[in-house]
């Protein structure tokens, strides 16, 4: 039979293990309140619109996408409509769909690609009609790094063949789709509405830090509570008595 104090000690490991979980969880949420804390400044201190492609934000080579990131932008030029690409498998409000993507031309030549909105579209179609815009128009829209990936449901080359269908978006085939290598490293998400009857909705920064240092609190007691369980389950030294000669 094992003997008491191993089964104390086993009961000790796996309490000073849970207490070792539930510190990376608290720590994980910490850094999760503070990611999304650093995007809702970041948003607000970028709220004033820059003009890219223009005399005061032209393109140059190295710019990083980070420091485009969450900055409002004006972009006026030429759409290349046959370049268009419909990101599958973005649902809107329950509906099936696809965003649709459409590079821009600049007026200093670069190009950008903006994500125009979302339009319905039924699965298993490889090649779908890019709604229309007027050329020229001063449009506003919102500059973001993140490509919007999602899981693939199956292998699929982006960019090669007529089909304008993408389950995700591929920087390198995208260059080569649009021929020109003087591309902005993100996506502009459009605000201005335009009469192409395609639905707008920017992404939300979820207003929910607190929610996140909520949650470390809770993984942090659980934490102490796992550490005095471990603490009061530890072998004890067995008492001596001493006895004395009358």
């Amino acid at each position: 039979m094992i003997g008491r104090p191993v089964r104390a000690w086993a009961a000790v490991i796996v309490f000073l293990g849970l207490a070792a979980t539930a510190i990376q969880l608290g720590l994980w949420q910490l850094s999760r309140a503070d990611e999304k804390q650093a995007m809702i400044d970041l948003r607000i201190g970028r709220q004033t619109p820059v003009a890219l492609g223009g005399p005061e934000s032209p393109w140059k080579n190295g710019i990083a996408a980070q420091d485009l990131d969450q900055q409002r932008v004006v972009l006026t030029g030429k759409w290349l409509y046959a370049s268009s690409i419909a990101l599958d498998n973005r649902a809107w409000d329950g509906r099936a769909g696809a965003h649709v993507l459409t590079p821009i031309v600049l007026p200093d030549s670069s190009r950008v690609w903006v994500n125009r909105g979302w339009m319905p579209k039924p699965p298993g179609v490889n090649q779908v009609a890019i709604p229309a815009a007027a050329d020229g128009t001063r449009l506003e829209g919102l500059a973001l790094a993140s490509v919007m990936k999602r899981i693939e449901l199956g292998k699929q080359a982006s960019g090669q063949g007529a089909d304008n269908v993408w389950q995700n978006f591929d920087w390198q085939a995208s260059q080569q789709r649009i021929g020109d290598d003087r591309v902005w490293p993100v996506i502009v998400w459009q605000i201005t509405e335009t009469s192409d009857g395609l639905l707008r909705r920017l992404p939300e920064v979820g207003d929910d830090v607190s929610k996140h240092l909520g949650y470390a609190t809770q993984w942090f007691l659980i934490c102490l509570a796992c550490l005095f369980f471990a603490f009061r389950l530890r072998p004890r030294r067995p008492k001596t008595t001493t006895s004395s000669l009358n």
